[in-house]
This record gives structure tokens, sequence and C-alpha cells, in this order.
């Protein structure tokens, strides 16, 4: 049960750590005002730099890991006050006002006055979790497991640029199928989930690691750093060195 049908929740999750797989009848927002998150569910995975929070539906299975340690703050919301919000997960930008609200939720008691100002400042929270902007910062997972095959392919040598159609060889069916597959299992292209995993790959090593810019490209296989960096910028909006910047000032 929760105190109050809207609550905040903070922990910290030391480096190497994780919440193990579990689930509740009310949503939750998931967002580290400190660190890297990695958040897991049946569809896929959700990474959250900074400023990133992820929306976790009513009874949607989750687990929440963070490589480098994190400070999360969870912002519980009760099935009725959720019904605004999108009942899918999805990766949320963290506006500079919803920031600000949500570090003054903070200084608020777990049992406060529903029906007065600090009840209205949470309301305001909801709100504006409903209206964020979303950031592709999701990885599917597929199930069938001639696609998982590419994939643990792919996740252990991101760097690999082999064509569907020859790894397609490598795990047992025709180009077209998988092609097939990927979009009917995964929601997008094979193209784009390989392009997705390399971004998922590099937030967590700039996170995790002292690695450059140009080496982390070149492990990625990307043939030049500034291609590396354009499509970092494209995806996300801001340059790999402003995101590792924004870390060391988190």
């Amino acid at each position: 049960m929760l105190p109050r049908p809207i609550c905040l929740l903070q922990r910290p999750l030391p480096p190497k750590s994780s919440v193990p797989a579990h689930s509740h009848p009310w949503g939750q927002l998931v967002y580290a005002y400190k660190g890297v998150l990695d958040v897991s569910t049946p569809n896929g995975r959700y990474l959250l730099p900074p400023q990133r929070a992820v929306w976790v539906p009513p009874h949607e299975k989750h687990t929440v890991a963070s490589m480098a340690g994190a400070e999360v703050s969870s912002i519980y919301i009760s099935v009725k006050e959720a019904a605004i919000i999108p009942q899918s997960c999805n990766v949320l930008e963290i506006s500079p006002l919803l920031k600000e609200l949500i570090l003054e939720s903070m200084k608020q008691p777990q049992e406060y006055d529903w029906t007065g100002p600090s009840g209205r400042l949470f309301r305001l929270i909801r709100d504006q979790i409903a209206i964020a902007n979303t950031v592709p910062l999701h990885l599917p997972l597929p199930t069938d497991p001639r696609l998982l095959k590419v994939c643990d392919m792919l996740l252990a040598e991101p760097a690999n640029k082999d064509s569907l159609q020859l790894l397609a060889k490598h795990a047992g069916a025709s180009e077209r199928t998988l092609q097939r597959l990927f979009k009917a299992q995964t929601g997008t292209t094979f193209q784009h989930w390989r392009q997705q995993l390399r971004i998922h790959i590099s937030l967590q090593r700039i996170a995790v690691e002292d690695i450059s810019i140009t080496q982390l490209a070149g492990e990625l296989g990307y043939d030049s750093t500034s291609a590396f960096i354009a499509m970092f910028q494209k995806q996300l909006g801001f340059t790999p060195g402003e995101y590792a910047l924004n870390l060391n000032q988190h």
C-alpha cells in the first residue's frame, strides 16, 4: 500500500548492484539524479543517462541495475492517478521544471496532506510525467531463438559490420525471415536495432570507463570519430563529450 496516491522513495544503488525482478500494482517513474541506470523488462532494456527517466506502468515486471552506482528517486503513482500517463514503458526526458519539482518533492514527508500544497505538488509532477517527451533509448529484445543468436553475436562484438544476409546464415534463417521477425518482435528494423545497441553500449562505457571518444568509436565499428559523434548527437541531442561532462557534474 502506498502512504499517499503519489509518493517518492529515494535510495542509493551501489556500483555493480541491482534490484531483482519485481512488479507492483502502481506505476513508477525511475529517475537517477546521479549516475546511470539500466532498467530491464520482458520487452527489452532501457538505459537512463542523466536527465532521463523511465516510466514503468502498473504490474510491469522490471529490474533496475547500475554499473557505476546511482542515487535513485522513484515516484510511485496509484493506478487511479496514473490513468492519464501512457500505459507502456518509455524513456522520458526530465525537463528542468520536472527536475525541480522532483527535488522539491524530496523535502516532503511521506504522509503529506493530499488536499494541501504538497498534494498539488505531487499531482503537478504526475501531470508533467504525462506530457514528457519520449527518448529513443529502448533496446527491445526478440524471443525467436534465431534472432536471439544474431543479437547475442552483436552484443558480444558490437563492432561487427556483417550484413543481415551474412548474419542470417549463422543463425540458420533467410535474410527475409529475419527482417520480418525483427519488425514483428522488436517493432524496429535490424539496422535501427544495431544502432540502438551501439548507443546503449556507448552510454554505459562512457559512464563507467575512462575511455576516449576516438577509441570508443573504433571499438563500436565506426570508420571515423566524427561519424560516431554525429550519430550520437542526432539520436540523443548532445555529443558524447557533453554527456561525459554532464556525468561529472552530477
